[in-house]
């Protein structure tokens, strides 16, 4: 790819299609101010990644994302900043170092009193997956990122980005990102 040229002021990482769709839907990327909105529909293959870091590289645009509030979230938003294990001889090539997470953050769950009925408990394997996040070096130079998952691990409940719907079916795209975006929601 060579001569990309965009008027985007910053990426968003979608974690999954289903919000992505729905971001699509709510005609977000126009509403708010022009972006560029990718998804690797879960954990992020190659070309996805590959994407992310040639948007970065050729725009320097601020990359946010947007991931569950659970371990696997977690997980994928390590993938895009720092690399996977299994391509580690490759990260350089592969990550984005810039990385923001926007959301969901397990601190919101209780600033914005989303209701328990919509939480869901921590299974052993999050609660493992969690500990062993915790575990990576990279997180020592997160402290932030470690709170959050300290937040987490203490309230012993996950929540999906789905979740704000119980607040309102389109509090993501007209109130949650935007305020998010305005007012420098990210870590």
């Amino acid at each position: 790819m060579k001569n990309l040229t965009s008027s985007a002021r910053f990426v968003l990482i979608v974690e999954k299609d289903a919000t992505f769709q729905r971001l699509l839907d709510d005609d977000f990327c126009n509403k708010l101010s022009p972006c560029i909105m990718i998804t690797g529909k879960g954990v992020p293959d190659l070309n996805t990644r590959l994407m992310v870091k040639k948007l970065w590289d050729t725009f320097q645009t601020p990359v946010f994302t947007l991931v569950d509030a659970d371990p696997h979230g977690i997980e994928i938003m390590c993938i895009y900043k720092y690399g996977s294990a299994s391509m580690s001889f490759e990260s350089h090539s592969l990550s984005v170092p810039a990385v923001r997470w926007l959301g969901l953050l397990p601190s919101d769950i209780g600033r914005l009193n989303i209701t328990e009925d919509v939480l869901i408990p921590l299974s052993k394997h999050d609660q493992s997956k969690l500990a062993s996040l915790q575990q990576r070096p990279y997180i020592a130079c997160q402290p932030l990122w470690k709170k959050e998952m300290e937040i987490m691990s203490n309230s012993m409940k996950k929540a999906e980005i789905q979740a704000l719907t119980a607040i309102s079916s389109d509090y993501l795209s007209r109130v949650y990102l935007p305020n998010k975006l305005q007012f420098g929601g990210w870590i």
